[in-house]
């Protein structure tokens, strides 16, 4: 680590990038970086990405720093994804969920991920491509999709998480379903569907044993597909669920693939979010990029 660039962006969280940035900076030079050189860079909607971009090439940056949760780490990496395969990627978590550091180990306490940062091994992991917009972590469609498009980030920091719980009820209770048609390498499935899910690692929403089977470097995309809510139903299968088996419960459908299209038979818009954003309406292509960053690890994890 000799040219490192810290993203950091101050409209999202509580505003501590540009703080957690020269804190970094102040961190690594105390722990033997005295000859690193440092550069901070804002990014967000008002900040010019291709300049950032330009600016790492002219300096000859080795490592990237992003700041912030699953949302941010998806924007910089889609600024970036050109140079990623020639970068390292440090990451200081700061976001809500921050799945993409739970799934890698990442402590989320600012002192132990920096020093991850400066001591950490290298492990090259997958992000997703769904049309011509990134995935690192999760994409939903259907009603979790949609309840959290319907919440301004006005009632989200009044009511924190019980607008999201009341508004999926009411959408629950309308008993709203989505006419979907989904197609992978192997295999097609057709029908209504109350909620989809798509992860690139076994977390989603924090909870980091929600897949057994899915891991941030196995090249694929992990579907779940629901057809009807039944809480009664899922319930009972709670076990399954808390051990990362939700592919074993009945009423689930479940797949795995390196290549995705989704679209809808109905007339009606039909919207995703991915990594805590929205993003692509219906139709979609998703593609897996295999191994396409290499992310500084806790030195337990395999390079």
């Amino acid at each position: 680590m000799e040219r490192v660039m810290i993203l950091f962006n101050e409209t999202s969280g509580k505003d501590e990038g540009k703080e957690l940035a020269e804190k970094f900076v102040d961190y690594a030079k105390n722990h033997g970086q005295m000859n690193a050189h440092f550069f901070l860079e804002q990014v967000g909607p008002d900040c010019d990405s291709d300049k950032t971009v330009e600016k790492a090439k002219n300096e000859k940056i080795d490592t990237l720093i992003f700041i912030g949760g699953d949302g941010t780490i998806n924007h910089n990496v889609a600024d970036f994804k050109e140079q990623l395969p020639d970068l390292n990627v440090g990451l200081l978590p700061g976001g809500t969920v921050n799945n993409m550091a739970r799934v890698l180990n990442i402590p989320l306490d600012f002192e132990a991920a920096a020093e991850v940062i400066l001591n950490g091994n290298t492990r090259k992991i997958d992000y997703g491509m769904i049309n011509d917009k990134v995935i690192v972590s999760t994409m939903t469609i259907g009603i979790l999709a949609d309840t959290a498009a319907r919440i301004s980030q006005k009632e989200k920091q009044k009511y924190g998480k019980l607008i999201f719980i009341r508004n999926f009820f009411k959408l629950l209770a309308k008993k709203k379903r989505y006419r979907l048609s989904i197609k992978t390498e192997k295999e097609n499935w057709r029908g209504k569907t109350q909620l989809v899910t798509v992860t690139m690692t076994n977390s989603v929403g924090g909870f980091t044993n929600f897949d057994d089977s899915a891991s941030p470097d196995d090249g694929l995309f992990h579907m779940t597909i629901l057809p009807k809510l039944n809480f009664f139903k899922l319930a009972f299968y709670l076990p399954k669920i808390i051990l990362g088996k939700v592919y074993e419960v009945p009423g689930i459908y479940y797949l795995s693939a390196s290549q995705i299209e989704i679209s809808s038979y109905s007339d009606k818009k039909v919207g995703t979010r991915v990594d805590g954003d929205p993003s692509e309406d219906l139709p979609v292509k998703m593609k897996v990029v295999k191994h396409g960053m290499t992310v500084l690890v806790p030195e337990n994890q395999e390079g």
